[in-house]
């Protein structure tokens, strides 16, 4: 479901700011009395020709004395005012993308590639018919989940850049001593260059965070050697139950209804069973103590708790189950959680 494909395959604007400062500067006077301003400007004229240089020295108190005179009608001065434009705000062109997960582009180029490659997969199973609307629902749930991958990871602090993935591609063309080998990849699973760079960055961010979820989740995981009486009647079960009850050793009593595995049912992992009746019951053991008698579909069961530890390996098969529980249920949360936008 999760493994990354590229792996296996691979390794096994410009922002032009804008200002425009529009100082509208609205200066407003009303008429003064021509005669005042007749006076002042013989006045103006003579100190200018007279006096050119000491105006300087004293151009504070004669502009002070011109003021001063007095006016028929005051004169009203507006000060500037400079107000600044709105800027406008420039985003960069989004790539033609079908959808948005977490402010991440889905690339139309990336879902495409998916989609070719799913029908021809479904192609190759003759026995297997999907429409064509399933198969892109299909596409477009896994590029969405390799993007939620992609966002956790990155605020976990997953970081990879673009010369590490360049790296990457050339150790493998170095392995296989074919400069052409990605390149084969890439025509055969319709991938461009940077379709490759997007898939592998989106792919080992996977694989890191399921390994840091792997961590988190299943680091002391409790397991049970477990031993059972099953049988298919009631009837049958309360006899055993009985004998069980009158101190008979269940092992013993679990090889007569099993001769062929001796009930022996080996270590299970809480999350293992398919049935939560069996699994509650199971786990609310101590360690030589044995279940009351719990009916399913399959028949009648009496477990036993003959060892218990949270600190055993687990093995290969409860490992890929509970491995699978533990993502599926992530992306669930994850899914439910995230911001995703269909185009």
């Amino acid at each position: 479901l999760l493994v990354p494909s590229v792996i296996r395959k691979l390794e096994k604007p410009f922002e032009k700011k804008r200002k425009t400062c529009c100082c509208s500067i609205f200066i407003f006077q009303k008429k003064i009395n021509t005669e005042y301003n007749n006076r002042v400007m013989k006045h103006t004229i003579r100190v200018l020709f007279a006096v050119v240089f000491p105006f300087f020295l004293c151009s504070c108190s004669m502009v002070s004395r011109i003021l001063s005179r007095p006016s028929a009608t005051p004169t009203m001065t507006i000060t500037p005012v400079i107000t600044d434009t709105p800027q406008a705000t420039l985003t960069p062109t989004p790539p033609p993308s079908v959808g948005i997960v977490n402010q991440i582009y889905l690339w139309e180029e990336d879902f495409n590639a998916i989609l070719i490659n799913l029908q021809e997969a479904y192609q190759e199973i003759s026995s297997e018919e999907k429409s064509e609307e399933d198969i892109r629902k299909e596409a477009i749930d896994s590029l969405i989940n390799e993007t939620i991958f992609l966002s956790a990871a990155k605020d976990s602090g997953f970081l990879i850049t673009k010369e590490e993935i360049d790296q990457r591609i050339q150790n493998v063309i170095s392995a296989t001593g074919d400069i052409n080998v990605v390149k084969n990849w890439q025509n055969q699973y319709h991938y461009s260059d940077e379709g490759l760079h997007r898939t592998m960055e989106r792919e080992l961010a996977a694989a890191w965070m399921r390994e840091k979820i792997f961590a988190e989740q299943l680091a002391q995981i409790k397991q049970i050697h477990t031993f059972q009486i099953l049988t298919t009647d009631m009837e049958t079960a309360k006899k055993a139950k009985e004998k069980l009850d009158l101190g008979l050793p269940f092992i013993d009593m679990a090889k007569q209804y099993d001769p062929l595995t001796g009930g022996d049912m080996d270590w299970i992992a809480r999350g293992i069973l398919v049935y939560p009746e069996l699994e509650e019951a199971l786990f609310s053991l101590q360690s030589g103590t044995y279940t009351d008698i719990i009916e399913t579909s399959n028949g009648f069961h009496i477990l036993y708790a003959a060892e218990i530890s949270s600190e055993r390996k687990l093995n290969s098969q409860s490992l890929q189950i509970l491995q699978h529980k533990v993502l599926s249920s992530w992306l669930q949360t994850q899914r439910e959680k995230a911001e995703i936008q269909i185009f």
